[in-house]
Order: structure tokens, then C-alpha cells, then sequence
């Protein structure tokens, strides 16, 4: 999900933040099961929130965790959580969405970053091919391929190919569940794309403003450098969309599952929240503002 889903670790304690990382290996370890050996080229803390929220739906039994080795970590060993169903369907439905966002975004970029990207192409087909999730691909390539079209139409509004992002992560999140929980995580898989699909936009907003690509707010706003009233009303928009996904984080069945409750919490809360801290004028210069770096 591209770096915005994250936590703020500072606010964990010890023992949620081991444990958010011995997801993140969980579902290092599915990928290299189910979707080749290499495939974790295409892994990011971004998909823990998927696997968090997956893991509520298993048998606690399915949830347990064990010290190995891996090529990162070769000498000493870390305390890593067994693949089970949520890090396995994480894995395979990230494959899967990252190799249909590759495969448009190469589309849309300069020869130079083409060409940096073109030799991982045969990772991602592969690593999609072998996630073998039907629905999800068919989702991924429509939904993306109509966001490609509204891009090429240089669409004025943020809010189309954004409803068309919430649509993919609400399918993936709701993917297998049925009943009223399958609305609960629609509603918090599509909200938090569009959250996503927008903030990327106003984080690029100065990058794709001088070179001439495609922003829907760069449409909007003409191609002005964006005013504190510009830059207050997209947050405001982005929040409301948290707010959105807080009223879904409230209604999953948490049950005595503590840990994954403090850390989805956290992120939701805290980390989304704080990712679009570039849009306050004091964390920018000049109305230019740098990605932070992942975890």
C-alpha cells in the first residue's frame, strides 16, 4: 500500500513491535512459499495491515511464531511468525497488486525509470502468476486499468480514480469473508485506498507539477503552487477518510486478541495521520516536501 500504512513504533510497546515485525517476516517467509524465492523484492511494511487484520478471521491456534534464519538475517536468529492462511492470502494478493500497479505505472514513466524497473518485470509476473488468486487479478486489472484511462483523460477530480482504488484494496480486504464482516472489511479496504490514492497524489503534487505528469490536484489547481487553504482542504478531505476507516477498525472482531488491536490501532490513529503531516506548512519548504523514509 505504498508507505502510507504504517505504524509510529515510538508509540508501541516493546512486545507490539516484535511482534509487528515477526508479521512482516510471516509474510516474507508466505511469499517465498507461494509466490517464488524472489518475489519478497516485492515486500513492504505496508503489507502487515492486511495480514493484522486477516489474522482476526483464522483460529488463534494458526497464530504462533518461531526463531529462524533467513538470507537478511543469516547468523543470528529471529523471532519470526508462522505462515498460516492470513500472511499466505497476504502475500499472494500483494503479488497481485503490485505487478498490475507496476505494469501500468511503467506505462506512464520517463524511458529511464522504465528501464530501471523492466528487469524485476519478469519477478512480478511470475510471482503473480503463481498467486493463482483469479478474482483479485481480474479486480486489480480492471479497476487500474479504468484509473489509467482517467489519468490519460487528465481527469479534474481526485475522487474517481480514487472510489477505483478504495474499489481494489476493499475486494482484496473483503476476499473469503462473509456476511457482515465482508462489509466491515470492504469498508475499511476502500476507504483507506481512496486515503491512499489521494495522499499519494498530494504528496506528488510538486514532483509531478514541474514535470508535467499526471495529478488529479494538479488539474484541479490548475498547476499553481498549492495555498495553505488548498493544502488544509485536502487534509481535511484525507481525515475524513480516517475517520471512515476508524468506524470499520471499530466494529472487527478483536476479541482477546490485545497485541494486533494496539498496533491496527496505532496505525490508524497515529500512523495514517501522521503520513500526511507534509500538507501542514511547517513540515515544508517552500511548499516542497520529501517522502520519509519506511521503517
Amino acid at each position: 500500500m505504498f508507505g502510507y500504512v504504517k505504524p509510529v513504533p515510538a508509540e508501541l510497546l516493546v512486545k507490539e513491535y516484535e511482534f509487528y515485525r515477526a508479521v512482516y517476516c510471516g509474510v516474507c517467509r508466505s511469499m517465498k512459499k507461494h509466490t517464488g524465492k524472489l518475489s519478497n523484492v516485492l515486500h513492504s511494511y505496508d503489507s502487515v495491515f492486511l495480514a493484522l487484520v486477516r489474522m482476526l478471521y483464522i483460529p488463534d491456534s494458526e497464530i504462533g511464531a518461531g526463531k529462524h534464519r533467513c538470507i537478511a538475517h543469516p547468523i543470528k536468529r529471529k523471532t519470526m511468525l508462522n505462515t498460516n492462511d492470513a500472511t499466505d492470502y497476504t502475500a499472494k494478493a500483494f503479488a497481485i497488486l503490485t505487478y498490475y500497479k507496476v505494469r501500468d505505472d511503467i506505462s506512464d514513466e520517463r524511458l529511464a525509470k522504465r528501464m530501471a524497473t523492466a528487469f524485476l518485470r519478469p519477478i512480478f509476473a511470475s510471482a503473480k502468476n503463481k498467486a493463482a488468486l483469479k478474482d483479485i487479478a481480474a479486480l486489480c486489472e480492471e479497476k487500474l486499468s479504468a484509473i489509467t484511462a482517467l489519468e490519460k483523460a487528465k481527469c479534474k477530480s481526485v475522487d474517481e480514480p480514487a472510489k477505483l482504488f478504495g474499489e481494489i484494496l476493499g475486494g482484496i480486504f473483503a476476499e473469503g469473508i462473509d456476511g457482515d464482516d465482508k462489509t466491515i472489511l470492504y469498508t475499511l479496504g476502500f476507504h483507506l485506498g481512496k486515503f491512499i490514492y489521494a495522499a499519494d497524489a498530494a504528496e506528488d503534487y510538486e514532483k509531478d507539477r514541474a514535470s508535467g505528469s499526471y495529478n488529479p490536484y494538479v488539474e484541479m489547481y490548475g498547476g499553481a503552487e498549492l495555498t495553505d487553504d488548498n493544502r488544509a482542504t485536502i487534509k481535511c478531505a484525507l481525515l475524513l477518510e480516517c475517520r471512515k476507516i476508524e468506524g470499520a477498525v471499530n466494529l472487527l472482531p478483536f476479541g482477546t486478541h490485545a497485541i494486533i488491536e494496539n498496533i491496527i490501532n496505532n496505525i490508524i490513529y497515529l500512523g495514517l495521520p501522521k503520513r500526511i503531516e507534509f500538507l501542514d506548512k511547517s513540515e515544508c519548504d517552500g511548499g516542497k516536501c520529501e517522502r520519509k523514509a519506511e521503517i
